[in-house]
């Protein structure tokens, strides 16, 4: 009986060892998936963090959860606009990821496409028979492919970047470990897509930087040698055209006198031409009255920017025409005004299908203030003689570069620290120096728009004269490699409004110049009050230059000498090579 039992528990052992097997086969299976899973994220976001071309990175994340889910075909598609353009779909035929590359979002556009207009997910377990995809139904079943199971990628703002797909060859539904795998597919997608984008906006926002200062440069040069305000107009709108990688300028003035719009200068690839003579503003100059993009400019006074010329209803049809014949897709119109007056605006068209940046048209906008400039200085030359023009262009030349060409010089510091402190992985460091630079830029052209005005600075609007020059030496050196002082000796006491200004401008060419051309590490400003003086004394340990080797062509020693003269102040500049330099201004 013994070896009866013995038998018995060992046949009913055989009988579970099966089973037993299966589950331990099945354990290790999932280790193994899940190992491999956390492996492939690690890679994924070793990617992110190098900052790898986008295209790879969303590939490497479908071939991930197609690893995970064998049979299962994945597809990132990205929102541009109201289209989706393709991000990635490495197992799809690629004859079907060419036909919905560009596939229009809509309440009815299959998965993807209504998964991005609703901003919610969207499940087709067969495509043979859901109204979802009878657009496009055989094109998916001439690929074998019969469910679609489509998630919106969310932005940490809640805006849709584009979607997440998944697609099976059989009609089926998703199972619990699908959408596992889709919500971690879409989380993954959302950090490249928003790190990618942070990096991009922090190129785009150094580079426009960058050409603040080079179009700054570029007036100042035209404006002090061409006596011809037509010629410096057409050199702006080719520096408009030059810096926003536009086709086609286009300066609009409106005639008070006979109440026509009519286009003054047509600037196409980088050289003026005749106007054309199929534009439906030329063709009637008298239909800007009933045109709502005109009308728009003239009631907001804003630019009005238009994305997709084929679907924004404000276009008028002929004037969609024109555009599609000229090869246009897309524009924006800045107004130019005088005292704000709407005098008529600048077109700007591109030829390749993209959305405005916040940036880009700040910087048009900045850029149209240069074309008014000149404008305003062809109407004084009709009105004044030929010695009160010259007084005009030397002083806003001057308040040109002492407000634009200095401030955006604080902009250009920030957007190198921005991008020393990310490329050291620091992204909220980045971000602060991002929003500083922001901050001057805006404050650059709020100057740049009072200078055409001719009003006082807005920082002394908001602040007493001494208050206001240590924060303009401290905003604009911080965070950069340039420690900055400010002292201040005797008691401050309220001076005219015109020595504050300039003495003001004073301090800021010293401390751009200290900046840009010195490659000083100190700047010291010490601002000193007397019964009878007030003197400012501007100090750095930088490079220093032979003053007898800059004399006549320095336009910033020129501009504080000239200003000094104004107030009737002695200004006296120390320097040699190797050895900094200290400016000394000292008005009664």
């Amino acid at each position: 009986m013994h070896q009866a039992a013995k038998n018995l528990a060992q046949s009913k052992q055989d009988r579970r060892a099966p089973a037993s097997i299966l589950e331990t086969n099945n354990d290790i299976t999932e280790r193994k998936r899940a190992k491999a899973l956390l492996a492939g994220e690690k890679q994924v976001f070793e990617k992110i963090a190098k900052g790898d071309p986008l295209p790879g990175i969303l590939g490497a994340v479908c071939r991930l959860i197609e690893e995970q889910l064998p049979g299962v075909l994945t597809c990132v598609l990205l929102l541009d606009g109201i289209q989706l353009r393709r991000g990635a779909a490495p197992s799809l035929p690629e004859a079907y990821n060419q036909a919905i590359d560009g596939l229009t979002i809509g309440p009815s556009a299959s998965s993807c496409g209504t998964a991005a207009c609703r901003g919610e997910p969207v499940i087709v377990s067969d495509i043979a028979v859901d109204p979802l995809w009878a657009k496009l139904r055989d094109l998916a079943l001439s690929h074998s492919l019969r469910a679609c199971w489509s998630t919106p990628i969310l932005s940490s703002e809640s805006k849709v970047l584009g979607t997440f797909a998944m697609y099976s060859r059989e009609a089926r539904t998703p199972t619990p470990r699908h959408l596992e795998m889709i919500d971690l597919a879409t989380h993954i997608v959302r950090i490249a897509l928003e790190r990618d984008r942070a990096e991009q906006a922090l190129r785009a926002s150094e580079q426009l930087a960058r050409g603040h200062v080079e179009v700054m440069m570029r007036s100042l040069d035209v404006l002090a040698t061409e006596a011809a305000p037509e010629k410096f107009i057409g050199e702006m709108l080719k520096t408009i055209g030059q810096h926003l990688g536009a086709h086609r300028v286009m300066f609009w003035l409106l005639n008070e006198q006979d109440n026509t719009l009519r286009v003054r200068i047509t600037i196409e690839d980088g050289q003026q031409v005749a106007p054309h003579r199929d534009h439906p503003w030329v063709v009637d100059p008298h239909s800007w009255k009933t045109n709502p993009l005109v009308q728009a400019i003239l009631f907001t006074k804003a630019p009005v920017v238009c994305d997709h010329i084929e679907y924004d209803p404000r276009i008028t049809p002929e004037h969609r025409r024109y555009l599609t014949s000229r090869g246009c897709k897309r524009f924006m119109l800045i107004p130019v005004s005088v005292l704000g007056d709407v005098r008529g605006f600048i077109g700007i068209q591109h030829v390749e299908r993209a959305t405005y940046r916040s940036e880009e048209i700040e910087l048009a906008q900045a850029l149209a203030h240069h074309v008014l400039i000149a404008a305003q200085m062809q109407e004084v030359s009709e009105q004044e003689r030929q010695t009160a023009i010259l007084q005009e262009r030397t002083r806003m030349a001057r308040d040109i570069h002492d407000t634009l060409a200095q401030g955006f010089t604080g902009v250009v510091v920030q957007m190198e620290a921005a991008e020393e402190a990310l490329l050291e992985e620091d992204p909220e460091n980045a971000i602060r120096h991002v929003r500083r630079a922001r901050e001057l830029a805006r404050e650059g052209l709020n100057e740049a728009r009072r200078s055409v005005h001719a009003l006082r600075p807005q920082a002394l609007e908001k602040a007493a004269f001494t208050d206001a020059l240590e924060a303009i030496i401290k905003n604009t050196t911080v965070g950069t490699s340039l420690r900055a002082e400010f002292q201040l000796e005797g008691n401050p006491r309220e001076l005219g409004p015109e020595v504050e200004e300039n003495l003001l401008h004073i301090g800021q060419e010293a401390l751009t110049n200290a900046l840009k051309h010195a490659h000083a590490t100190k700047f010291l400003a010490r601002l000193s009050f007397n019964s009878d003086a007030v003197r400012l004394e501007l100090h750095d340990d930088g490079d220093g230059f032979a003053i007898e080797g800059v004399s006549g062509r320095g336009f910033g020693l020129l501009g504080m000498k000239e200003r000094a003269e104004q107030i009737g102040a002695t200004l006296t500049v120390s320097s040699k090579p190797g050895s900094g330099t200290s400016i000394v201004t000292v008005a009664n």
